[in-house]
C-alpha cells in the first residue's frame, strides 16, 4: 500500500485551550479524522452532528457530553445544515495530573465505558447552562492580559472537570444506537491489530472478504481520509508512544513497519513537527 503522509495530527498551541464556537469558527482537521496531544471534552449546544472515532460513532445534539482520550482518533460531520454550536475543551495530560487529588483522578472522565464505543452521556438543560457558562469564563480567563487572570483560569479549570467528572460517575449510563458501518468498525479493527505489520489492500481483502476499493470507499466516506493516510497517522501515533517510553528511534522506526528509518524520520517531522530524536528528548 502506497504511504502517504498527509498531517492528521494537530499539536496543542497552550496547556489549556477552551473555545465557544459556532458554525462559522474554523473547524480545522474536525472534517477529517484527526488528533491532537491533549485530552478533549466536548459539549454539544445546538444542532446535530454524527462523531466518528476509532471505536465507534454516535449521534450528537444538545446537552450531548463527550470525553475523547489523548491522541484517540475523532471526526466530526455536522448533519443540520448551518447549525454546530459547541464548546471545547483541550487540556494536556500533565495539566489534569497536577490538578488532581489523591481522592479525585480528574482523568477518570476519559476512560471509555464498558455501555457504548463512544464516551457520552446526556446532561439535563440546567447541568448544560451552568457547563456553559463555566466555560465562557474560562476562555475569558486564559485570552484575559490582567493580573490574576491565570489564577482565574486555573479555578475554572478545575471547577469544569470536577463537575464533567461527578457527571461521569453520578449518572447511569444508557445505550446508544451505533451509527457506525460494521465493515468500517473492522477495518479500525483490523489496523489496530495489525498496525506494527505492513498492512495492504489484499490483506483487508483476504480477511475482511470485500473488494478492497469498496473498503477503501466505505472507509473514506466515515474518516474523510484515506486508507493510507490513516495507518500512517496511526503508526505515527504509536511512534510518539513508544518514542515516550524510552525507546531508541531506530528501534521505534522497525517496530512500527516503516521501510526505512529516513522515510520514518521525513514522515514523522511532517505528522508531528519536529524529528523523532527532538521529540524524545522533549517528552522524556
Amino acid at each position: 500500500m502506497k504511504q502517504e503522509a498527509k498531517k492528521k495530527f494537530t499539536a496543542l498551541d497552550a496547556e489549556v485551550l477552551c473555545e465557544c464556537k459556532t458554525i462559522t469558527a474554523p473547524l480545522d482537521y474536525s472534517m477529517d479524522l484527526h488528533n491532537h496531544d491533549g485530552y478533549e471534552v466536548l459539549l454539544v449546544l445546538g444542532g446535530i452532528v454524527h462523531l466518528y472515532t476509532e471505536s465507534g460513532g454516535s449521534r450528537l445534539e444538545r446537552g450531548d457530553l463527550v470525553c475523547m482520550d489523548e491522541l484517540d482518533f475523532h471526526r466530526v460531520e455536522v448533519i443540520t445544515r448551518g447549525i454546530y454550536d459547541r464548546v471545547v475543551v483541550n487540556v494536556k495530560r500533565h495539566v489534569l495530573e497536577a490538578a488532581s487529588s489523591s481522592q479525585t483522578d480528574l482523568l477518570t472522565c476519559f476512560r471509555r465505558n464498558p455501555v457504548n464505543n463512544v464516551n457520552v452521556i446526556h446532561l439535563t438543560e440546567e447541568e448544560v447552562q451552568q457547563l456553559n457558562s463555566q466555560a465562557h469564563s474560562l476562555q475569558a480567563s486564559l485570552l484575559g492580559k490582567k493580573p490574576g487572570d491565570e489564577i482565574l483560569a486555573d479555578a475554572y479549570l478545575k471547577q469544569i472537570m470536577v463537575a464533567v467528572n461527578r457527571h461521569f460517575l453520578e449518572q447511569d449510563i444508557l445505550p446508544r444506537a451505533e451509527i457506525m458501518p460494521e465493515l468500517v468498525m473492522e477495518t479500525f479493527n483490523y489496523i489496530e491489530n495489525h498496525l506494527t505489520e505492513e498492512i495492504t489492500l489484499k490483506n483487508l481483502e483476504e480477511n475482511l472478504h470485500y473488494n478492497g476499493t469498496y473498503i477503501s470507499r466505505c472507509f473514506k466516506r466515515i474518516a474523510g481520509i484515506s486508507l493510507q493516510s490513516f495507518i500512517i497517522a496511526k503508526k505515527i501515533m504509536l511512534s510518539c508512544k513508544l518514542l515516550r517510553e524510552g525507546i531508541s528511534p531506530c528501534e521505534v522506526c522497525e517496530m512500527t513497519g516503516f521501510n526505512s528509518y529516513s522515510n520514518f524520520s521525513r514522515t514523522f517531522s511532517k505528522q508531528v513537527g519536529k524529528s523523532p530524536k527532538k521529540y524524545q528528548i522533549e517528552n522524556r
